[in-house]
């Protein structure tokens, strides 16, 4: 499948898809993302993935990723002050969003001040919190526009402009190649996105996605919310969880049959859920995060780290439903995968 470049993708698609309001954004950060995206000398491409100009390369840094449901957030069982069911963030004389009160960007602050996150892709990044509110707090060189809430902030900029490929009805990977330095010394293929196909069809997206990627030089990151799990050891089964289901467990194991590595499996003991909060008659403690749903996969590199941002205490107000997941990564000792080219 070929990436297709951002106009040819509107073109495509069909701008009738989206809002007048939305596609002026979207337009207005695509315009940022070109004129920002490449570095002031176009790197030189290795066979690793990884472009250099120089011998001295990046090899370690954070990626993140986060739905951040539109910075709508979710009030906690007792709160009364806020609500997670309005768009507004804005009219201080209607009840307002997590986003009018500040809870998604007290988050965003904190991935702005780790200046090892080289990263941050989004979902569900809609109105009080699309791309260009999001970037407002993060000041990354660039951020892309989204399409059906997708996208990519790139904190050095992108070596070249961001690709946009559809690999479901409704479901895009968005992303390309993230400068990891400020002088765009070197580059990697990251991509984010966020799988929602009909009927459990999980599978398919997943290969969509792998075939996707497969024009990508290794190393390479995949992030987002792929809305899969199974019930293990990183998954207990709590309240909630849900069974093994055959097309998202198939989708896993496609994953994984690829050479691609799990950053949470591969650095912690435990559970990683992340999702959903505060939910009622969910989780343990009631109130708890009880699936893991969102992923850092990475091809050609090592997970160092993992750790988890915007996590509420059960059932207190969260800035999403989601809880933002961190990885640190180096090529040093990463073992080839297969199929790397």
């Amino acid at each position: 499948m070929a990436l297709a470049t951002g106009a040819e993708t509107l073109t495509r698609w069909g701008i009738a898809h989206l809002s007048s309001t939305r596609f002026a954004a979207a337009v207005a950060v695509c315009v940022s993302s070109v004129a920002c995206g490449g570095s002031p000398a176009q790197p030189a491409a290795f066979g690793d993935g990884t472009t250099q100009n120089s011998p001295a390369s990046l090899t370690t840094f954070k990626v993140a990723t986060w739905n951040i449901r539109s910075g709508m957030g979710i009030r906690g069982f007792t709160t009364t002050s806020w609500s997670s069911d309005t768009l507004n963030c804005t009219d201080a004389s209607k009840p307002l969003n997590a986003w009018g009160m500040g809870l998604p960007q007290a988050e965003l602050a904190r991935i702005r001040d780790d200046r090892s996150i080289v990263a941050f892709a989004v979902q569900e990044a809609w109105n009080c919190g699309n791309p260009s509110n999001v970037n407002s707090v993060l000041g990354f060189q660039t951020i892309s526009r989204e399409l059906n809430g997708t996208a990519l902030a790139a904190r050095y900029g992108f070596a070249s402009p961001p690709t946009y490929t559809r690999i479901s009805g409704q479901d895009w990977l968005v992303g390309g190649a993230v400068c990891l330095d400020p002088s765009c010394s070197a580059s990697m293929p990251m991509f984010s996105a966020h799988w929602t196909p009909p009927s459990n069809a999980f599978g398919a997206v997943a290969q969509a996605t792998l075939d996707a990627l497969g024009s990508q030089p290794t190393p390479h990151i995949l992030l987002g919310d792929l809305n899969v799990y199974r019930v293990d050891q990183w998954n207990p089964d709590v309240p909630c969880t849900g069974p093994d289901v055959p097309g998202r467990v198939d989708a896993i194991q496609r994953v994984e049959a690829a050479g691609y590595q799990d950053a949470w499996k591969a650095t912690q003991a435990s559970e990683g859920w992340t999702g959903m909060a505060s939910r009622a008659g969910c989780g343990a403690p009631h109130g708890n995060l009880f699936k893991r749903i969102d992923y850092v996969y990475t091809k050609g590199l090592r997970a160092v780290s993992t750790t988890r941002l915007a996590r509420a205490p059960a059932g207190g107000d969260s800035p999403s439903d989601h809880v933002i997941l961190i990885a640190e990564v180096t090529t040093s000792g990463a073992r080839a995968a297969p199929g790397s080219h």
